[in-house]
């Protein structure tokens, strides 16, 4: 007869198998595919949680399960080729965001990331002496996205 400690070490819990750590997170993003009728569709929105293996995002439209595409990180405008593996729900049923895996580990994509896991819009690196200032457009621009005002 199987003990339960034995019934977990074979089905592990989920958070158990992942490959890196999961940490929450906001970051505008851009997703970029072609689409059935092979024109190019790109669709803009944010992460809400990510990985060095990919991420959960929160978008208006997704490509089909299985597609590759690009995503921009918007802070960073740095790109990387993805997965669309599914949507994620709630166990209520309500879609929680598209999730992607990166084809290839992206240990920096999202950002610098605190000793507690958080995600940083900090991308400069060196001491905070010598670290310049973001500019205060990009400040403006985020804090509209986050306050989900329009631009001016």
């Amino acid at each position: 007869m199987d003990s339960p400690e034995s019934a977990t070490l074979q089905n592990p819990r989920p958070e158990d198998r992942r490959r890196s750590q999961r940490f929450p997170l906001v970051v505008p993003v851009a997703l970029k595919w072609i689409g059935l009728d092979s024109l190019p569709v790109s669709v803009e929105g944010h992460a809400i949680e990510g990985s060095n293996h990919g991420g959960l995002l929160e978008l208006a439209e997704h490509p089909p399960f299985g597609k590759e595409a690009t995503l921009t990180n918007l802070l960073s405008r740095q790109t990387v080729m993805v997965q669309v593996l599914s949507l994620r729900t709630t166990t209520e049923g309500k879609v929680r965001g598209l999730a992607i895996q990166f084809l290839s580990p992206q240990a920096t994509f999202w950002g610098a990331i605190g000793l507690e896991g958080q995600a940083s819009a900090e991308f400069q690196t060196g001491s905070p002496d010598s670290a310049i200032p973001p500019r205060p457009s990009r400040w403006k621009s985020l804090l509209r996205f986050l306050l989900g005002r329009p631009s001016i």
